[in-house]
């Protein structure tokens, strides 16, 4: 279950009690509040008066009593390494600060393709892209990232942004905080919608693409063997699933 607020999750099988809760926990705004003033998954800089560009990207290691101490390391550097691919940043190197916080720093070739998180509008179509590969360590197919990051660098990704242990809802609202947009999308048959929205998630990240780069992003992962996953659409901010509503964007971040 979704790291953040788990307790408090796990008390109700009502999707909107939870969404409520979100809407009403100051603590839970303030939390978003920092993807919408920077929303990418990396942070940029420029080193060298613009001669380059790196992104620095941070993950803390979940909690001991959840994990040995191998796989908590791996799994914080998994999320490093995916905020990266996310943000169009070519994977340089990572270090381990004192076994709880991993740091990943990457090259961005071209600073005028870096990809933003937040969804750019209403109508774009939204994907999620990529499968955890094994369950019991969080490793995944580093392919996927490099073929993520190639897909930005060709211009067919509007915005990426990956899924992190709060789970897919959580991380949809990130993506619609920074422009107020929302979404409106389809549950998986084969998972209770409270494991699909609050579980956590099979796939890598959260990808929209517009009209015009569709057809070639989808015809670009399946030539590469990427999964994809249809998910919905970018609406103008309500946040729907199936015939659920979750009211609006704005009822989740800081007047």
């Amino acid at each position: 279950m979704v790291e953040l607020y788990e307790s408090k999750i796990s008390q109700t099988d009502d999707l909107v009690d939870i969404a409520d809760f979100l809407t009403e926990d100051p603590q839970y705004k303030k939390s978003v509040q920092k993807y919408i003033n920077n929303p990418f998954d990396a942070d940029i800089e420029r080193v060298g008066k613009g001669t380059f560009t790196v992104a620095i990207s941070k993950a803390d290691s979940p909690s001991l009593d959840k994990f040995d101490p191998a796989t908590a390391v791996t799994k914080a550097t998994t999320e490093a390494l995916a905020k990266l691919a996310c943000t169009g940043a070519r994977f340089l190197t990572t270090k381990n600060v004192d076994d709880r916080r991993i740091t990943a720093l990457g090259l961005v070739k071209d600073k005028k393709k870096v990809a933003s998180m937040a969804f750019d509008a209403k109508g774009d179509t939204i994907y999620l892209v990529g499968n955890i590969e094994d369950e019991s360590d969080f490793q995944i197919n580093n392919k996927t990232l490099g073929v993520i990051l190639k897909a930005i660098e060709r211009d067919l990704i509007t915005s990426a942004h990956h899924i992190s242990s709060n789970g897919l809802f959580i991380s949809l609202l990130e993506c619609c905080a920074p422009n107020e947009l929302g979404f409106d999308i389809t549950g998986d048959a084969e998972y209770e919608d409270k494991e699909f929205l609050f579980g956590r998630s099979r796939h890598l990240a959260i990808i929209t693409v517009n009209d015009e780069q569709e057809n070639e992003l989808v015809d670009f992962l399946f030539n590469e063997d990427i999964p994809i996953t249809l998910l919905g659409h970018v609406t103008k901010g309500e946040l729907r699933l199936d015939d659920l509503s979750f009211g609006y964007i704005d009822d989740y971040i800081c007047e």
